[in-house]
This record gives C-alpha cells, structure tokens and sequence, in this order.
C-alpha cells in the first residue's frame, strides 16, 4: 500500500475512556487447616472454595468459615484463600497464620487478582496478627475487620485502642449461628462475617461498594457478648460508637451497628469515605493507563474520561460534586519538559445519615379543629 499518493486511513479517538468500579471485589480468607497443603488458591466463589477443604478429617476451620460466605449470604464473588498449617504449639501455629497473611501481599502473582478485604479466621484477639493484616492491608490498599473478641465494653476500648489504622474496623465480639447439625451454636469471628457482609453489600447494587454495612440485619442467633441496645435513648452502643467500634443491637433481628475506622484522623474513620476515595482512586488508575508514554492529545483523552468517571458517580449519588484540573503549581516548565503532569481531582462524597433528630414541638395553632369538631 503506498503511503506517498491515493488514499490512506488511520484510527484514532480522544474520546474519553469509560471508567468504573467493580461491584464484584474480591475477598481474601485466611484459614487453618490440617490437611490442605500450606499455599494461595484462587476461587470463583466461595462455594468452589469449599471443596478445597472437603476432607472430613480436616480439624482446620477453612469449611467453616467458607461455608459461611456460601450458605448464609449466598454469596458468588471472587475469593483467595490462604491456608495457614494448624499447629498443637500455640507459638508455632501463630507464626503460621502471620505468613499465610503476608502471603496475600503477592496473591496476584499467583491466582491473578488481588482481594480487596482481607479477614482472618482466628479465634481469640492478638495484636501481632492483627498488625499483619495492617501491614498487608496498607500494601495492597485493602481494608479488613477485626474482632476484638471482647467481653466487656471497656475491655472493648482498650483493645481498640491499640491501632492506628484506616484500614480496619473493630467489632466488639463473636457472633453465634445455631448448628441444626451438633445442635448447639456455633460462634464465629466477626470479622470474617463482617467481610462476608461487605460482600453481600458490595454486590446489591452497581454502587454497593459506596454503601455502609451499619444497621444491616445478620441472619444470626446470638451475640457472644451483647450491648443492649434502646432506640432514641443512651445505652451500651454508644461508648462504643464513640470510639468507633461496631456493636450488634437487637432491634427488628440483630443488626451491625457503626461502621468505622480506627484512624486517628477523624476525617478518615468513616469506613465508607475511605473505601469510596479507595475504590475511585484504583478505578481511576486503570482507566488512564493508556495515556502514559502517548501522545499529548491522550492526556486531554485522560482528563476528559477522570472529568466522566466523577460525573457518573454524581449521576450514581456516590459523589456530591466534583473539579478535576491541572495542577499549575506542580506542573512547572521543567516538569513538563520531562513528561510529567500533576493533576488534581477535589470531590465530596454523598452523606450517609448516621443521625436522624427529630424534635416534637407541642403547639396551640390547631385550637379551630377542636371548635370545628365540638360544633358539629
């Protein structure tokens, strides 16, 4: 074909890219097991995942756990599951849930994507395996839930209060289900309920990964170490909530109550804000990938599709509003000589209501109803 005399074509576009956030988000599960070798796998769904963990004389708890996310919330969502080696020395097994941990670091490498909550199926509260998650959480820009396993609100307190994190929420206590099989109850890490949960939530809508996991009802029978709970007035969930650690009420069913972070930063204890800016910031990551080393009309294609992804979260109620520009004062001469841009995008999310007051106010301006009715 001559390119010097006739015709020639080419193909082209600066039309902005489209730019979204999954609501299928993988979770990662670290489990112990006797009988399946140390190691990641990567599953479809939960139920997949079972079978790993088939052999009856497994004294591990992966099929418990597992068999959570299938039977109780239905779930089919992508799941990576680190199995930790059980162990009879406490020190040893320990060390063994710590690695199985650091190995969902580079799960991608091995099953090809990377969870985006990570739990851990251990029973009791250990700091140091809970600074592990932190660690690995941090890594990958994940989030996680942990049980504090506590029996006291006080208690309550003072393990949250060893963590500076805006990658995890605390839950005050384990979570009962009936066993119809054993015939007596079953309690389980909150935390592996509460990232089942965050699942089931993510997946309800096109925007579930926007919304909170408070006040949702848990197909559950009891509560290890229950707050009680009155609506409208003081009551045991609210040193709780001060401190930003969810409890489980019992109100119309047992429900999840708070949801939040450990940072130190007030701005970023809102579990939900955190998972929004997250989950926008990846999305956005990979939707202006194409732009690097392009031409400088693929930047203009680049800001045009981070300008449309932030209007269809405003259309969606994520985001109550957005600006997206250049940086000036970042990108200086120098710095675009060597091909570097600086781009802002300021936004704010929508509320969710966490406090709804409603004042009644006892007034005389109706009297004429009440003559209306005493005259006819």
């Amino acid at each position: 074909m001559s390119m010097k005399r006739g015709i020639v074509t080419e193909r082209t576009s600066t039309a902005a890219r489209p730019i979204s956030v999954s609501s299928t988000l993988p979770i990662g599960l670290v489990v112990l097991s006797s009988v399946v070798a140390e190691g990641v796998y990567g599953f479809d769904s939960p139920k997949q995942a079972v079978d790993l963990f088939k052999d009856i004389a497994d004294t591990g708890n992966g099929a418990k756990y597992l068999r959570l996310g299938q039977d109780t919330f239905n779930l089919i969502v992508p799941t990576i599951v680190s199995v930790a080696k059980k162990h009879a020395t406490a020190g040893t097994q320990k060390a063994n849930v710590i690695k199985a941990i650091n190995r969902l670091k580079t799960a991608s490498s091995v099953v090809g994507f990377k969870p985006d909550v990570v739990v851990v199926a251990n029973d009791g509260f250990d700091v140091d395996v809970i600074n592990a998650t932190i660690s690995v959480c941090d890594a990958i820009k994940a989030r996680s839930f942990v049980d504090l396993n506590a029996t006291s609100n006080g208690e309550a307190i003072t393990r949250r209060g060893s963590f500076d994190s805006d990658r995890i929420t605390v839950a005050k206590c384990p979570l009962g289900i009936f066993n119809v099989v054993t015939s007596v109850t079953d309690f389980y890490d909150a935390g592996v309920m509460l990232g089942w949960l965050r699942c089931s939530v993510d997946g309800g809508s096109s925007v579930g990964f926007s919304h909170s996991i408070s006040n949702r009802s848990l197909l559950i029978s009891s509560v290890k170490s229950p707050s009680e709970f009155y609506a409208g007035n003081p009551d045991e969930t609210d040193p709780l909530t001060e401190k930003q650690i969810m409890s489980f009420i019992h109100y119309k069913g047992f429900r999840s109550w708070e949801y939040a972070t450990c940072s130190s930063d007030a701005i970023w204890q809102d579990a939900r804000r955190v998972r929004i800016f997250d989950l926008a910031a990846a999305a956005v990551l990979d939707g202006v990938f194409f732009a690097v080393d392009k031409d400088i009309s693929a930047l203009a294609s680049a800001k045009d599709s981070l300008r449309a992804f932030m209007n269809d979260l405003v259309g969606d109620n994520v985001m109550a509003g957005f600006k997206v520009y250049l940086d000036t004062e970042r990108t200086t001469e120098t710095r675009i000589t060597a091909g570097e841009f600086y781009f802002v995008i300021e936004a704010q999310e929508m509320p969710s209501p966490r406090l709804i007051h409603i004042t009644f106010n006892k007034v005389d301006d109706y009297s004429s109803v009440i003559y209306k009715q005493i005259k006819g």
